[in-house]
């Protein structure tokens, strides 16, 4: 089955992520945003997404969401399943 970004990452983000996140530019629930197949210095590819897994997953810092618990395995998943199945809307 695909992963949907509207159906099964957007939800992924709370509330208080999306806001604190927006804040600093990153928008986890824009699709345009998340799906941008821009790289950078990091990844030479769809960075904005990238970005967002490697600080869920707590390869990179500060780690997200900040100053609440770690993602789960499932959630982890999910967000990796839309990055490899071709970040579909």
């Amino acid at each position: 089955m695909s992963t949907s970004f509207a159906t099964d990452v957007a939800p992924l983000f709370a509330p208080n992520d999306t806001r604190c996140m927006n804040a600093q530019g990153v928008q986890l629930t824009d699709f345009a945003y998340m799906s941008s197949a821009v790289g950078d210095g990091d990844f030479p590819d769809h960075a904005n997404a990238r970005h967002v897994l490697a600080r869920v997953k707590g390869d990179e810092v500060p780690r997200m969401p900040p100053g609440a618990a770690p993602w789960g395995a499932d959630k982890i998943a999910t967000l990796q399943s839309w990055i490899d199945g071709g970040f579909l809307p």
